[in-house]
């Protein structure tokens, strides 16, 4: 049975696991949110039925989000914005507080939900009658909202702030703005159809000025959020486990963990040993094979000759730019395999052979397809949209070889080969996107297939 100290210090490999806490004994089913040393949420369960527990260390900031906590949940619940129940709390209980909080029943997160089924309306005129009551959730990503029973809940209540005076509007639309930022760009006219909830909300009409100002703070905000969200990919965290040490480096997803917790190079080597190649050269070799009980797509980096490493070892790996431009790509909305881990092997800190980690997808290139099928309306469509995502997002591949380019059996096409891959976030993405389009089209013969693929990636 472990202890709470225990879970707030490294998460255990797999569950169920077994917890005593408040006097009582729960069985862990899963971790919800995690930060190192600090706070970890649980789903748990025993005979009185599920709950979520959260546990905070109880010195520093732990003891402060705990205490936080607990005043935003009275400030919430007096002003009828919805949160869950807490069935139980104790503070600095061997170093560790907790709340019990009720379990949701049929709860799903924003970030679960289709657009049909989104409550825009309803989130909109939760951050109006937030605002109205002096209190704003100031982490207001999706997953910090869940609906139940077709009501709104708030989550996270540490990251509530409130006052006891009114808020002024530029911190209004900052926080609005932080919102919205968590939607694909793509989504925001749609998000701003719940603008008018807001207002209506707060006792106001919607200002046009005021909807500028919003919109250069959206801006702000997903640049901001974006450059956050990527940070997280290389410290331990809820998605991701890290480690860095004088001999490896490395970053995988949770459900990687019990494969490659004890002896990651090893197990690596030995997928690889069993798996199938899919390309074998001097740089890089890829293999298809499975790990955790799911079939994965292994690139190693090699190290050729003594001079290579001497040039590599001080740079970023290519497993490294890779998993940090696949996480990009999944975060933006482009199609990318899932990014699940990166490992480097270092010699006295100097980076040796790297190793990428991602899903595998079940395929064919665009290399392999008949003309014929290139040439249909859906598929130049599909294409044409995949160089505006690139377009909008500045991004730069590198090596757009048809290879590249894989199409599932859904007709979902899918962007891999990332280790050459820029966001350009100054001047000179025109001259470098042309340049992609320029790689792109060589893979065809002058004729009917490339120019029908030009006019489509240049609309």
């Amino acid at each position: 049975m472990l202890t709470p100290q225990q879970l707030l210090t490294e998460l255990p490999a797999a569950f169920p696991v077994e917890l005593k806490l408040g006097g009582a004994e729960y069985q862990i089913h899963s971790v919800l949110r995690f930060l190192s040393g600090r706070r970890i949420v649980l789903h748990a369960s025993n005979d009185s039925g599920e709950f979520v527990l959260k546990l905070f260390a109880a010195q520093g900031k732990g003891k402060q989000e705990y205490q936080r906590e607990l005043k935003a949940h009275h400030h919430c619940s007096q002003a009828d914005i919805a949160v869950a129940p807490i069935m139980q709390s104790g503070d600095d209980q061997h170093g560790v507080s907790f709340i019990i909080y009720a379990f949701l029943p049929k709860a799903a997160t924003l970030n679960e939900l289709t657009e049909e089924a989104f409550p825009l309306t309803a989130l909109f005129d939760l951050f109006g009658r937030c605002h109205q009551n002096h209190c704003y959730q100031q982490d207001p990503h999706l997953d910090n909202f869940v609906l139940s029973d077709n009501t709104l809940y708030l989550l996270d209540l540490a990251s509530v702030v409130y006052s006891k005076k009114p808020l002024k509007m530029a911190t209004c639309l900052n926080n609005l703005a932080r919102l919205m930022a968590q939607f694909p760009l793509e989504q925001q006219e749609w998000l701003l159809n719940g603008l008018p909830a807001y207002f209506t909300a707060r006792n106001r009409v919607l200002d046009p000025v005021v909807e500028q100002q919003l919109l250069g703070k959206i801006k702000k905000a997903r640049d901001y959020r974006q450059s956050h969200y990527l940070k997280k990919q290389f410290r331990a965290c809820t998605m991701t486990r890290y480690r860095k040490m004088l001999m490896l480096e490395a970053a995988w997803r949770g459900n990687l963990s019990a494969a490659l917790s004890e002896h990651p190079l090893e197990t690596l080597n030995h997928a690889m040993q069993e798996g199938i190649p899919l390309k074998k050269g001097n740089s890089a070799t890829v293999v298809r094979s499975e790990l955790a009980e799911q079939p994965v797509v292994i690139k190693r980096y090699n190290i050729k000759t003594p001079w290579h490493f001497l040039r590599r070892c001080l740079r970023k790996s290519r497993a490294n730019v890779s998993w940090y431009n696949a996480n990009l790509l999944e975060y933006l909305g482009i199609a990318t395999p899932r990014p699940l881990g990166f490992i480097e092997q270092r010699f006295i800190g100097l980076r040796h052979k790297a190793y990428f980690i991602s899903a595998h997808i079940a395929g064919r290139s665009l290399a392999d397809l008949p003309e014929s099928e290139l040439q249909r309306e859906e598929m130049l469509e599909k294409i044409s949209v995949l160089f505006e995502q690139l377009r909008r997002h500045h991004i730069y591949h590198g090596d757009l070889k048809a290879t590249n380019l894989l199409l599932d059996e859904q007709q979902k096409i899918w962007l891999i080969d990332l280790d050459a891959m820029q966001q350009i976030t100054k001047t000179g993405f025109t001259r470098l996107h042309k340049q992609d389009q320029q790689r792109f089209l060589r893979n065809w013969p002058v004729g009917e297939t490339r120019h029908l693929l030009s006019k489509a990636i240049k609309a």
